[in-house]
């Protein structure tokens, strides 16, 4: 006597397998995109270079100046482009340089994006006492302590004399 194949097929499994072929399907679509696409871009992609980047701590912009961690600082506002920020900078590293126990500095660009609002050639605000109400000119320095602007200084001669610096 012959055996014979029984095979029982029902709805469901031939459902399943129409789903796992259309998966199977679009699982080699996208696996083929991903390698064409990627040799495309390999062959029309300039070589890249890469460049570190630094976080500048000591630099300040007016909206966050009074936020540093610090109690007590000083925040030096100048114009980069001023024939006389080298100048400014220059009392600054010496005083920190100098003193002892020297009072941190942030250095505000007063040239840069955020800050430029807050920027006169003249009428500054020496009484300012919220950043709503500043406004500097070339050469200023703050005092900040606990959050509150405590000094306003302005000028070159000033600013020496705030910083201790010694003119030769």
């Amino acid at each position: 006597m012959k055996k014979q194949k029984i095979s029982y097929k029902t709805q469901e499994f031939e459902e399943f397998k129409k789903f796992a072929l259309v998966l199977l399907v679009v699982i080699i679509l996208i696996v083929g995109v991903y390698i064409i696409s990627r040799m495309v871009i390999r062959n029309n992609a300039p070589e890249l270079t890469y460049q570190s980047g630094t976080i500048a701590t000591d630099t300040a912009i007016v909206g966050t100046m009074l936020n540093e961690p610090e109690s007590t600082y000083y925040v030096l506002a100048y114009d980069s482009t001023s024939s006389k920020a080298l100048a400014y900078i220059t009392y600054a590293g010496y005083y920190t340089n100098e003193q002892e126990e020297p009072i941190k500095i942030y250095y505000l660009d007063l040239n840069e994006g955020f800050n430029q609002s807050y920027y006169v050639t003249e009428g500054s605000n020496p009484k300012a006492q919220s950043i709503a109400d500043l406004k500097m000119i070339d050469g200023t320095l703050l005092k900040i302590e606990k959050g509150k602007i405590t000094k306003y200084i302005e000028g070159m001669e000033n600013i020496a004399k705030e910083l201790k610096v010694e003119e030769e």
